[in-house]
Parts: C-alpha cells; sequence; structure tokens
C-alpha cells in the first residue's frame, strides 16, 4: 500500500493506494449526500492526465456529478448521462455557478420560504404508509416548504436559482423524517428511535451552508454540462461519435447498492417518481435484480469470458436467480462498452471505477470481468490500481451477507 495525498501522474499497475487527501467536499461537492459516489480525486487525476483544455469528458453514469464537476473545475466540457431524475437535478445544479446577484436576492428571500400559512392544504407526495415515514408537523412543513419554492420561481423565473432550492429541499428530506440518517437504504429503526429535525431550522442551515459553496475560487470561463436524462444502455442516438476524449465513470455494483430505492423518499417529495412508477425505474438500473417472471425457462447465455461463464455456472447451481444477475449485469455493460467505442476519439481514454462483489460465497472480480469484454471490442489495456475506501456512506443492513468492499478498483483502457 502507498501512501499519497494526491495521485501521482505515473501509477504502477497493480498498486494500492490509500489518498490521504480529504478535501473531498470542496466546491460543490458538497451538494447533497449521496450514496456510493467515488472521491473527486480519481476523475480530477484522469482529466488533468488524459485531456487538455476544451475537451469533451463524459460519464455515463452521472450520479451525483463528481466528473462532470471536476470537468468544469478544469475547464473539459462535460457531458452528463444517467437515468434517473434527481441525478440531472444535482448534476446541472453543482455545474451551474450562482453569481452575486441571485446569492444575495435568495439571501434576501431567506423568510420567504419559511414563512408556513398553515392554514393551506397539505399536498402530500405519492408514498404508501406516508405515516410511518413522516410526522404530521414535518409532513405539512415540508409540503409548505416546497409550495413556497415553487411560488418563489413563479415569481422570479430562474432555473439555476430554482434548482438550487430543490437540492437544498432534497438534501433535507431524510434529516427531517423518520427513515435512520446513516444507512442509505431507507428503512424506520424499531430498535433505536428516531428525532427527525424541525424542517425551518434544518433547511435554513443546509440552506446557508450550500450557498458558501460559491465561495470557491471556480474558473470564471468554464463550459456549460451538457447532460442528457436516458438508459446508458440506449446513449447510441446521441450525436457524440468521435468527439469523445475522456470517459470516465463508476457504474453501479453488481448485486450491491439500488439507488432508486435508497433515493425513493426524495424522487416521490420532488414529484419525479411515485411509488408505482419508482418500481418500473428500478428495472432500468444496471445490476437489477428486476428479472422476467419465466426468467428460470431460459437458458444462461455465454458471455465469451471463460472464468466469467464459468463463474455464472457455478452460481446457477446454487441460485439460478443470481446467476441471472450476474449474466446480465455483464451483458449491460457489455452493450455500454461498445457504446462508448463509438464516442471515444481515436486513442480517447475509458476509465472506470468499480468494487469486486462477493455472490454465494463465489468472488465475482468485475474490474477483471470488464477489463477482458473491453479487450474484446478493440480497448487496449493501460493500467489498473486501486485505493482504499475510507467512507462510503454504505453502511447497510446486510446480516453478514455480500461482503464488505475495501477497495475500489480503477480500470484504465485505451480507444
Amino acid at each position: 500500500m502507498i501512501r499519497v495525498k494526491n495521485l501521482p501522474k505515473t501509477i504502477k499497475n497493480k498498486s494500492t493506494y490509500l489518498i490521504e487527501n480529504n478535501k473531498v467536499n470542496y466546491f460543490t461537492h458538497n451538494l447533497f449526500k449521496y450514496p456510493c459516489k467515488f472521491i473527486p480525486e480519481i476523475p480530477k487525476w484522469a482529466i488533468l492526465n488524459y485531456t487538455k483544455k476544451g475537451d469533451y469528458v463524459l460519464d455515463p453514469f452521472s450520479g451525483s456529478g463528481t466528473s462532470l464537476v471536476e470537468a468544469f473545475l478544469n475547464k473539459r466540457k462535460p457531458v452528463g448521462i444517467d437515468f434517473d431524475k434527481l441525478s440531472e437535478l444535482l448534476c446541472k445544479t453543482k455545474t451551474s455557478v450562482l453569481n452575486k446577484k441571485e446569492i444575495h436576492l435568495l439571501k434576501k428571500n431567506l423568510n420567504f420560504f419559511l414563512n408556513f400559512n398553515k392554514k393551506m392544504k397539505a399536498s402530500l407526495p405519492k408514498i404508501i404508509n406516508i405515516d410511518l415515514w413522516f410526522n404530521k408537523k414535518n409532513l405539512l412543513d415540508l409540503s409548505l416548504l416546497k409550495r413556497n419554492i415553487k411560488n418563489f420561481y413563479k415569481k422570479y423565473p430562474n432555473k439555476k436559482i430554482y434548482n438550487f432550492l430543490l437540492v437544498c429541499f432534497a438534501a433535507i428530506i431524510r434529516k427531517c423524517s423518520n427513515a435512520d440518517n446513516v444507512s442509505p437504504k431507507p428503512y424506520v429503526s424499531k430498535r433505536i428511535k428516531k428525532e427527525p429535525l424541525d424542517v425551518r431550522e434544518t433547511f435554513k442551515g443546509v440552506f446557508n451552508k450550500s450557498l458558501k459553496s460559491f465561495n470557491y475560487n471556480y474558473p470564471k470561463k468554464s463550459y456549460k454540462c451538457l447532460f442528457f436524462t436516458m438508459d446508458a444502455k440506449k446513449i447510441s442516438s446521441l450525436n457524440f461519435n468521435n468527439k469523445i476524449k475522456l470517459i470516465v465513470t463508476s457504474p453501479p455494483y453488481i448485486n450491491a447498492f439500488d439507488y432508486v430505492r435508497s433515493l425513493r423518499l426524495e424522487n416521490c417529495w420532488l414529484d419525479y417518481y411515485n411509488d408505482e412508477s419508482i418500481l418500473e425505474k428500478k428495472k432500468e438500473q444496471i445490476g437489477t435484480e428486476f428479472l422476467n417472471k419465466n426468467f428460470h425457462r431460459n437458458k444462461l447465455k455465454k458471455l465469451d469470458i471463460t472464468n466469467l461463464d464459468k463463474l455464472i455456472k457455478n452460481v446457477s447451481f446454487l441460485d439460478k436467480k443470481r446467476a441471472y444477475i450476474i449474466q446480465k449485469f455483464f451483458e449491460d455493460i457489455e452493450n455500454c462498452i461498445i457504446q462508448f467505442k463509438k464516442f471515444l476519439t481515436k486513442k480517447g481514454y475509458f476509465i472506470l471505477v468499480i468494487s469486486e462483489s462477493k455472490i454465494r460465497g463465489y468472488r465475482v472480480p468485475s474490474q477483471d470481468f470488464i477489463k477482458q469484454i473491453a479487450q474484446k471490442h478493440g480497448f487496449k489495456f493501460v493500467n489498473s490500481f486501486s485505493y482504499i475506501i475510507k467512507n462510503r456512506y454504505l453502511r447497510i443492513p446486510r446480516s453478514g451477507k455480500g461482503g464488505f468492499m475495501k477497495k475500489d478498483f480503477v480500470l484504465v483502457m485505451r480507444n
């Protein structure tokens, strides 16, 4: 293990780093607590080493926008893709700087947002058993805060300001609910009773802290983020062939994390999905556990990666559903890689961050399998390394199943 403050320009193949730089919340990286996001050091290292100013940088699994923020800060052209509308909101907000006039307008109207007219009827999101998740006072207060934000947007139709307010609103929902604060998977603990925070005071704190993000010395001349809310498996329609210099991304982990479920409360309050439509959205995720009910009647396909096909076969003897989940995950990844190759310039770079998994007792070295899939489609291997995960906001009650991710692997490939 090599201790470093920042990753060196030259990386030794198969080395492991402990990155001791704890500055991960500068600029807008601190807006909204998002599960499983990777540290800014990785996309920053990739951007500075493999691109120049003005180059396109794509993250096809944008999440909370870590790669896009780094591209923005380093005067590259950020391009983001994600299937989740909350991701679109976060990415656009974090790469759109509020100027002094806009910040002044927001500060001046803080009391307007927090002036709740209790006579107004609450407009509640469609969340099953909503009274389990929120007490009556916070349900009303959240509803009135949301209405005040919408009314402010009608008066001042500034999309940057509106998006900023929605992010602040989304950031307090978990804190003001009965759901456990630490686990990204929303659940109400029967063992530890939580005291939900007051809506007014919590919003005020998040609002003021978030505004300070724009005090950062960001570049005055930067490129607007282009964002597309769509499935990364179906992006061939985008007109970026041979334009992208760098793809740097961290796809969902196989059989490990359900982003849609994790952000269910926020998505429902923002009217992006309700508890019915969100189930359909879950099916679009790479690594989804939603399979056709007749999946077991189908024969497992071969992916032409010897060790991967062998692993899937072995898992199928113990758990056929898990075998299909593994197969579908790597099928989807392969489909994405084929499209990524078309987007990249000649000698453009594809950098992927992922962890190993453990399924039914079998180790799943995703980084090795993805390397082989990429090579199958013409990518050239450059190197790979890993770094120790220090804090991933990933305390999930898993009853000892699935293992614990101790480090991320970074795979560097070239077109």
